[in-house]
C-alpha cells in the first residue's frame, strides 16, 4: 500500500514538473498579436495560386511586425463585418481592410495617429458620360453594392433613407471587378462607387475606359474619410499596442518604406 502511494505520489510530481515546464515555456514565448483582414480586393490583398495571401495590406503588416519582434503577428482571413465581430470578441488585436474612420467606429475602437493609405473616393460612370456629377444626380440611377459593411453599403443606405420617393435602385452582388467595369462601360450601369487608385489599376488591367468623377474633400467624407488605418480594440491592451504601431508607422514613413510598398502595389504614392 506504502509503495503504491508513493507510486502515485512520484507521478504526481513528475506531473506538476510538466505542467511547470510548460508555463514556463508559454510564459517566455512573444505575445501573440492576430490581425483579422478580408484579404481583398486586389490590390489591397488577395490569394495566390498556392494559398498565400498578398498584396498591400499584408505587406504592411508585415513591415510593421519586423519593427515590433517582441510580437508575434499572424494573419487571418475573414469576412470584412468578421473583423469588427473579432476585434469585439478579443479574437483579432488588430483589423486592418481599408478601413476608413467613421464616427461610430471611433466610438468602438482606436484609431492610431498615422494612416497608411489616402485615397480620393468618388464613383466611376460611363466615358463621356456628364449627367452624374453629385450626390443628387445619383437619385433613381442604377448600381450594384457589395453587402460587405464597406462604404458603398452604408453610404447606399443612408442615401436611400434620405430619398424614399426615389432611391438608388441599387442590385446586391459579389462579383468580379471586371464585369462591374464591364456593365459600366456599356452603359448597363448608371455607376459605381470606388476609389480613384483602384480606377488607375482596372483600366490598365482591364483596357477599359471610364471617367472617374472626383468630389471636393467635404463630399468625399459623406462617402469616406480618405485616409484609412490599422484599428485597434478599446481596451488597455490596444491602447499599448496602438501606440507601439503608431511608432513604427512613423518608422516607415521616416525611411520611405511606406511609400516604397505603395508605389509596388498601386502604381504610385497613396501613403500618404
Amino acid at each position: 500500500m506504502m509503495k503504491k502511494m508513493f507510486v502515485v505520489f512520484f507521478a504526481l510530481l513528475i506531473a506538476a514538473g510538466l505542467f511547470a515546464g510548460g508555463r514556463k515555456e508559454a510564459a517566455g514565448a512573444k505575445p501573440p498579436i492576430r490581425v483579422g483582414t478580408a484579404g481583398m480586393p486586389a490590390p489591397y490583398g488577395w490569394t495566390n495560386e498556392d494559398g498565400t495571401l498578398d498584396g498591400y495590406d499584408q505587406a504592411v503588416i508585415h513591415a510593421v511586425a519586423e519593427l515590433l519582434p517582441q510580437y508575434d503577428f499572424s494573419i487571418e482571413v475573414t469576412e470584412f463585418p468578421s473583423i469588427f465581430v473579432g476585434l469585439d470578441s478579443g479574437r483579432y488585436h488588430i483589423g486592418v481592410n481599408n478601413i476608413s474612420w467613421r464616427q461610430e467606429r471611433a466610438e468602438k475602437y482606436l484609431f492610431p495617429e498615422h494612416h497608411y493609405i489616402y485615397n480620393d473616393t468618388g464613383f466611376i460612370v460611363q466615358k463621356g458620360r456628364t449627367d452624374i456629377k453629385t450626390f443628387e444626380d445619383l437619385a433613381g440611377k442604377t448600381t450594384v453594392v457589395e453587402p460587405d459593411g464597406a462604404f458603398p453599403q452604408l453610404f447606399t443606405e443612408e442615401f436611400n433613407a434620405a430619398h424614399p420617393s426615389n432611391p438608388i435602385k441599387v442590385t446586391w452582388v459579389q462579383q468580379d471587378s471586371l464585369k462591374t467595369y464591364l456593365d459600366i462601360s456599356q452603359g448597363n450601369l448608371d455607376f459605381v462607387f470606388t476609389e480613384l487608385a483602384s480606377v488607375n489599376l482596372r483600366e490598365n488591367e482591364f483596357n477599359i475606359d471610364v471617367d472617374f468623377i472626383s468630389l471636393p474633400k467635404a463630399e468625399q467624407e459623406k462617402l469616406q474619410n480618405p485616409k484609412s488605418y490599422f484599428v485597434f480594440a478599446r481596451t488597455p491592451e490596444g491602447e499599448k499596442l496602438k501606440t507601439e504601431v503608431d511608432g513604427a508607422f512613423q518608422k516607415l514613413i521616416d525611411n520611405g518604406k511606406l511609400k516604397e510598398l505603395s508605389i509596388k502595389y498601386f502604381g504610385s504614392d497613396i501613403s500618404q
